[in-house]
């Protein structure tokens, strides 16, 4: 999944990673049950593929097997690219559902007039690594 959405912050006094995901990804099912995620940072040189993962569902496909990206084995991240310079892992500690009667209406109609609600991960950042 290509991230939107999502910010850096300070919560329960740790470094977190939060994230906006739609309950219709694969990526939704796999952070809920394994209660992980890694985020790769990857240069311009990536951008037809970043493209492509954020068109195409998992469901759907092997997104790997379509572009000239690689995952990698690297102890203590669930799931680093290859080709990726930068990448944090992070451990969900809290997920909430964002709610519409919550939101101001012009931003459900701009943003969830025909699709799901995201569900917000917090994760706490657990490792770096640049190369």
């Amino acid at each position: 999944m290509t991230i939107g959405w999502g910010f850096f912050g300070i919560m329960w006094e740790e470094e977190y990673f939060i994230t906006a995901v739609r309950p219709q990804r694969f990526t939704w099912r796999l952070i809920k049950e394994s209660k992980r995620f890694t985020l790769n940072f990857l240069s311009e040189e990536h951008r037809e593929a970043l493209n492509y993962f954020g068109r195409v569902s998992g469901y759907q496909e092997d997104k790997f097997e379509k572009v000239l990206l690689h995952l990698d084995e690297l102890e203590g991240f669930s799931a680093p690219i290859k080709e990726a310079h930068t990448l944090i892992e992070c451990s969900v500690t809290f997920a909430n559902n964002v709610e519409p009667f919550v939101l101001p209406q012009e931003i459900i109609d701009r943003f969830y007039k025909d699709h799901g609600f995201h569900t917000l991960f917090f994760g706490k950042i657990e490792k770096v690594l640049q190369r």
